[in-house]
């Protein structure tokens, strides 16, 4: 139910008030410390609602940091991090969404010089757990790191996508929980379990 009504949320976004709080959005990164400290970041393109992250893709490469985005297997069964070196060359995946072209991917344990993961959700808690579309891709791809300080993993959204149901998030055992919750508004420092 909390799903279908962030959806709902989600669709009924002015494409205007979507863009001017990506932004937003994307100046907290920017300025948020492990952005400058971080040779290396993993990120999402977002659509359908998400936070527009095209424009710290973009930060990203500009300041000369490697940048690895997701692909979707051709199974959908699970996502692997392809490293990008321009956003010229991300090309339609099996869902749509805009991809890496296939290579070789990175276990984001491995990945060399990653110190930021920048992770998308439908909905977000102050404790760092993470509401995603229930199929498991991001706590499989992450599931490496769970227990690790670094990569700092973080999550954005846009502040209604935070507690939404004005409590925290159901999670279990596999969930892998964010260091911290970003919105256009606030930098929220989370202590995953």
């Amino acid at each position: 139910m909390l799903r279908r009504g962030v959806l709902a949320w989600r669709a009924g976004l002015e494409p205007e008030d979507l863009a001017r709080r990506s932004r937003g959005l994307a100046q907290r990164v920017i300025e948020h410390p492990r952005w400058s400290e971080a040779e290396g970041v993993a990120a999402f393109v977002g659509v359908r609602g998400e936070p527009d992250t095209r424009p710290l893709l973009r930060a990203a490469l500009a300041a000369g940091k490697r940048l690895w985005l997701p692909r979707v297997s051709d199974d959908r069964a699970r996502i692997e991090f392809l490293p990008v070196a321009s956003l010229d060359e991300l090309v339609p995946g099996v869902m749509g969404l805009l991809e890496p072209p296939r290579g070789a991917p990175a276990p984001l344990h491995a990945a060399q010089g990653l110190g930021l993961i920048l992770v998308p959700g439908l909905a977000f808690d102050r404790a760092g757990r993470r509401l995603g579309f229930g199929k498991g891709h991001y706590d499989r791809a992450l599931a490496g790191v769970r227990l690790r300080e670094l990569p700092t993993r973080v999550g954005l959204c846009l502040e209604e996508a935070l507690e939404p149901g004005g409590e925290p998030l159901p999670a279990d055992e596999h969930d892998v929980p964010m260091h911290w919750v970003l919105t256009p508004s606030e930098q929220l420092r989370c202590s995953p379990q």
